[in-house]
């Protein structure tokens, strides 16, 4: 193993909290302080993480300079969610296009605060997205503190910028501005290759390196499996108009002249959502079920008791949901579809026991958090680089 370095991460997501930011930043954080890395973690100042604190040997966590934030979110988060009720949706989008939501609305001054404010050195910051405002933040921050300039820099995308779920596209003065600061750090990391296309415009591609997101895999436990007495399948995540729509299966369900339990884990539903899985439970033959949100762990342990898990492809193709980890890790099998690549037939057979249209050739020991973190280190060995 490499000499320990001296690493900051920066992110604004970190357990508790149940996203796959939040698992990606954790995961790592820990993984690199266990391997003997001294790891500084700065995340916003919330409550949730002050009262349950990720903690391990060999990491410090700081929070960003300003009051505490409370379960509602910042200031600007609950006024911009205030404002939105009020404007149609097809306005909201124009308002978004020139308004970058992931530069402005995600923006948090106090993180940028703490990072003007560190006096020590680091061998290394890593930045993680998504928002695409921490970017911003660490590479403001850079040029104002000496001590994050000369460490080696990376900028770790889970999706690619403008590109989420609240606007697919932005002014293309926007581009413009990601690549004048993403020039200032010396390495890319995306998760996946297929999305390489996404980050050239910003990044030479031999800045750019692949690293997909890490777990523990001796961290969860796996149930022995045992048939259901009705044919069950499970679900796991969000639901975004346009990117991850799943009104199309549900209208689905309701052709069904069999007997099922559908079971859903998803800890936030937008109210037309909410509506679409209300109106199916009524129509249904079978049985839909919307279960509490579980810690990570839990929820792959509890998903390994389905006969079988279903995921929703992003209609993007630039990136992979990390829910497919995670469900691979269940033993159980897999379909996965977007409206387009649906197979009625694949799907009725699944309810037969009949897994032919099931996900396969999911190598898990790439996503080994060890083999992840290694990858980092040796980015950080190959040290800084000019642009």
């Amino acid at each position: 193993m490499s000499d320990s370095k001296k690493i900051l991460m920066v992110s604004d997501a970190c357990y508790p909290e149940l996203s796959p930011r939040a698992f990606r930043t954790t995961e790592l954080a820990r993984e690199l302080a266990r391997a003997g890395h001294r790891v500084t973690l700065l995340i916003p100042n919330r409550q949730v993480f002050r009262d349950d604190p990720l903690q391990a040997d060999g990491l410090r966590v700081i929070f960003a300079d300003g009051t505490v934030e409370g379960r509602g979110g910042s200031a600007v988060a609950r006024r911009n969610k205030s404002i939105r009720r009020f404007i149609p949706k097809f306005a909201q989008r124009w308002i978004l296009y020139f308004y970058c939501h992931e530069f402005f609305a995600k923006y948090n001054p106090g993180i940028f605060r703490q990072l003007v404010a560190l006096d020590e050195p680091f061998d290394a910051v890593l930045s993680i997205s998504y928002p695409a405002a921490i970017h911003r933040a660490v590479s403001r921050a850079m040029r104002r503190n000496p001590n994050l300039g000369h460490a080696v820099t990376i900028a770790e995308f889970s999706d690619p910028p403008f590109r989420g779920d609240v606007a697919p596209n932005v002014f293309p003065a926007y581009y413009l501005i990601l690549k004048c600061w993403g020039r200032r750090f010396d390495y890319f990391t995306i998760p996946v290759e297929k999305a390489l296309d996404c980050y050239t415009p910003y990044k030479s591609r031999e800045r750019i390196r692949i690293i997909p997101q890490g777990f523990d895999l001796n961290a969860v436990k796996r149930r022995p499996y045992e048939p259901n007495p009705q044919p069950t399948f499970a679900y796991a995540g969000r639901f975004y108009e346009r990117i991850r729509d799943p009104r199309f299966f549900f209208d689905f369900l309701e052709t069904l002249d069999a007997d099922f339990r559908f079971d859903l884990y998803i800890n936030y539903l937008d109210p037309c959502f909410a509506e679409m899985i209300r109106q199916a439970q009524q129509r249904v033959r079978g049985r839909i079920v919307l279960r509490e949100a579980l810690p990570r762990e839990r929820l792959i342990e509890r998903l390994g008791a389905a006969d079988f898990l279903i995921n929703f492809d992003n209609t993007t193709s630039n990136a992979t949901p990390s829910k497919l980890i995670d469900y691979a890790m269940t033993g159980r099998p897999i379909l996965s579809f977007n409206d387009r690549t649906f197979d009625p037939d694949g799907f009725r057979a699944a309810l037969r026991g009949d897994y032919r249209a099931q996900v396969r050739g999911i190598d898990l020991s790439q996503y080994d958090i060890r083999n992840v973190a290694a990858q980092f280190i040796d980015l950080i060995d190959a040290g800084k680089q000019k642009e």
